[in-house]
């Protein structure tokens, strides 16, 4: 089983390979036997270059050196790339924030039908294109509030949007993220147990 994680504006950090360490358990106690073979493939904007002590730093670097369209084409071609074998395409793509909208910026690319779902957490740049209709299932998880927009809105405008699932939680943007001042561990451990990967 192949799965993608998409870093948010703190790039690949301990945090997110503890996250994929807990992931890789929880599957392995999900299949037992079953499971084959597991990898995890941590993708973020920065090539793995950079170190963030606080949030604005990591948004001022993150919007002065890329965007998500670049994120979404980067991630996107590592899902195309050559080292990728014909027929073991990834099962799983999960996003935090800018990794969730990237994410959602390739999802109604054909090339990725054989994806079986993708899981994004606090999105907020999604909202700037609502009508893409992704090719593969697609559970969005919102916190209560976003400060420039309308969560609500967002989820009553994606509600019939094939494919697409929303879910509003009691938390703040970044509640999955321990490097985050809205990480939240309850949130963190239920969301955790809330990728289903069988």
């Amino acid at each position: 089983m192949k799965i993608l994680i998409a870093a948010d504006i703190f790039g690949h950090t301990p945090a997110l390979d503890r996250f994929a360490q807990r992931l890789t358990e929880q599957l392995t106690e999900q299949l037992g036997e079953q499971l084959i073979k597991t990898t995890i493939n941590i993708i973020d904007p920065y090539d793995g270059q950079t170190s963030f002590r606080e949030e604005a730093a990591a948004y001022a670097f993150f919007t002065s050196q890329t965007n998500i369209a670049a994120y979404s084409e980067k991630i996107s071609k590592f899902l195309k790339s050559d080292h990728i074998k014909p027929g073991s395409q990834f099962h799983t793509l999960i996003g935090f924030s800018v990794g969730a909208a990237a994410i959602w910026h390739l999802s109604a690319d054909i090339a990725f039908a054989g994806i079986q779902q993708a899981v994004g957490f606090y999105g907020a740049q999604i909202r700037h294109h609502p009508e893409i209709r992704p090719v593969f299932d697609t559970r969005l998880v919102w916190p209560r509030s976003e400060p420039h927009f309308d969560v609500d809105h967002l989820i009553l405008n994606l509600k019939d949007t094939p494919k697409v699932s929303c879910h509003k939680t009691g938390g703040l943007h970044g509640f999955m993220n321990e490097r985050s001042q809205n990480f939240d561990a309850d949130l963190y451990e239920t969301w955790l147990g809330k990728i289903n990967l069988e």
